[in-house]
Order: structure tokens, then sequence, then C-alpha cells
């Protein structure tokens, strides 16, 4: 059950966050900041969906109708006292769904726990990197000689 603050507030993402990588196999990480933590109904690697309110308006200003279209799925990985933080599970291809402006979670969009479950796989959040493939040693390439005239 939502306590009260939050269920008068929509759970949703506030911030995201990358780390730098050093090299290119080093691990990659996004942390998606929620503003709901240990008094929500969110669980530490519980996965909820994720989706983006999408305004539609005529070919002027006019606001026609609005809808929500699901984004992707965040699997949460801690809940704190305030705040918890998510890393991207799955994202949904458009391919059935309604066309976004900006692909990818993001910041504003709100989390729908309906349908959450409780994942305790291991997560794999590395980069691809491509095979290395050896290379062949080239010969120095040495100039020739210079001749020098005589004095």
């Amino acid at each position: 059950m939502l306590s009260p603050n939050t269920a008068a507030q929509e759970i949703s993402i506030v911030d995201v966050k990358r780390n730098i990588t050093m090299a290119d196999d080093d691990t990659i990480y996004k942390d998606y900041y929620v503003n709901a933590g240990e008094t929500s109904p969110l669980r530490k690697n519980m996965v909820v969906s994720v989706t983006r309110k999408i305004n539609i308006k005529d070919g002027g200003t006019k606001a026609v109708g609005d809808f929500e279209a699901v984004v992707g799925q965040l699997k949460i990985i801690h809940v704190g006292h305030k705040v918890s933080v998510a890393r991207e599970h799955k994202l949904i291809s458009r391919d059935a769904e309604p066309m976004l402006e900006q692909i990818g979670i993001m910041s504003g969009d709100s989390l729908d726990l309906t349908g959450s479950f409780i994942d305790n796989t291991a997560s794999n959040n590395k980069r691809k990197t491509a095979e290395a493939v050896p290379i062949e040693p080239v010969a120095p390439v040495v100039p020739p000689p210079v001749k020098t005239p005589e004095l």
C-alpha cells in the first residue's frame, strides 16, 4: 500500500547519471534516480515499467489530448530513505508502440508498478566490444641513403 506522501506524489525519474569509462571494455553504468524510497512500494530487484506522457496538439498550439506510452523497464538496485536508484532492464521496441521524440528512458518519465516483479538474476551491464583482430607486423620503412656532395 502506498504511504500518504507517495499516493499524492507520482513516482518518477528525477535525475540520470552515467559513469565515465577509461577503456572500451570498462563497464558502463547509467543510474536513474527515483523520487521514492523506503516508504514506497519499491523493493530491491523489482522490475517496473517506465511510461512517458505524450501531449498531442493540432497543427497549431491547441491541445487535443494526451496519453502515456510505455518506454521500457527499470530494475531497482537500491532503495534509500527518500531516493531509489534503478538501472535499465529493457527498452520497448517502437515497432508496435507509438513513436517517441526522445528515445530511451529519461528524467521526467514515470514509474508504473502495475505488473512489476522481482528479478534476482544478475544483470549484464557490460559494453559489447568487438572481437580483437590480430594485426600483422609491418616491416619498418628505411629511407634510402642520402648522397652528400663532395667538397
